[in-house]
């Protein structure tokens, strides 16, 4: 891996703050520090990456929750970013259920997703309802229901957080998607963002013939 001083200068943040992400993530087994030497990640065994379909949203939740569980790391209401309140053109003020959760496939971390709720919606339930399960279930309890939405696919590279979280070096590529989610009125219901690592998640959509 790069050096504390690299690694300060990559991502704008003190040599304190990184010295304290490699210190988290030297207790979860994920590197290994050799004096005089360097600091390398360790080798570990992955699952398979999990196969999700692109076009069908029913069918992709049903496919993660089934392989997968939940858990929340962070739970919270707050004003959103302006990016994400634009989806919603709420005002600078209003508050949102903000989420983060990390999901387990065989115990091993594979993917964290952020998602953004209207604050009317995101009071009827809390973190406990969360823990494990799936927020499109829920939401379906309540009568809400994603009919469509609006999805971009890129690139990220792993911020010290999402690092330790994902079991992934600092700086590593990760697979980006953000989506809208709007309910059959095209009201939209919730604003999602989920980073992977490509070897542990994939995305997979039909073509046919021109």
């Amino acid at each position: 891996m790069p050096a504390e001083a690299v690694l300060a200068g990559l991502f704008g943040v003190s040599r304190v703050t990184i010295r304290a992400a490699l210190d988290t993530l030297d207790e979860l087994g994920l590197i290994e520090r050799r004096q005089g030497i360097g600091t390398f990640v360790r080798e570990l065994s992955k699952p398979e990456p999990l196969t999700v379909p692109m076009m069908d949203l029913a069918a992709r939740n049903r496919e993660i929750v089934r392989t997968t569980r939940a858990h929340v790391v962070e739970f919270e209401f707050k004003v959103a970013p302006r990016h994400v309140r634009e989806h919603f053109q709420a005002q600078p003020d209003d508050l949102f259920q903000r989420t983060v959760r990390i999901r387990y496939m065989n115990d091993w971390p594979i993917m964290q997703v952020t998602t953004y709720i209207p604050e009317a919606i995101g009071r009827q339930f809390g973190p406990e309802d969360l823990e494990g399960g799936s927020l499109y279930a829920i939401l379906q309890r309540f009568g809400i229901t994603f009919a469509s939405g609006e999805q971009v696919v890129t690139a990220a590279a792993a911020d010290p957080i999402v690092a330790a979280r994902l079991n992934v070096a600092i700086g590593a590529p990760l697979l980006k998607v953000v989506r809208i989610h709007f309910d059959s009125g095209g009201r939209p219901i919730q604003h999602f963002e989920l980073l992977a690592p490509p070897a542990t998640y994939e995305l997979r959509m039909p073509l046919k013939d021109f």
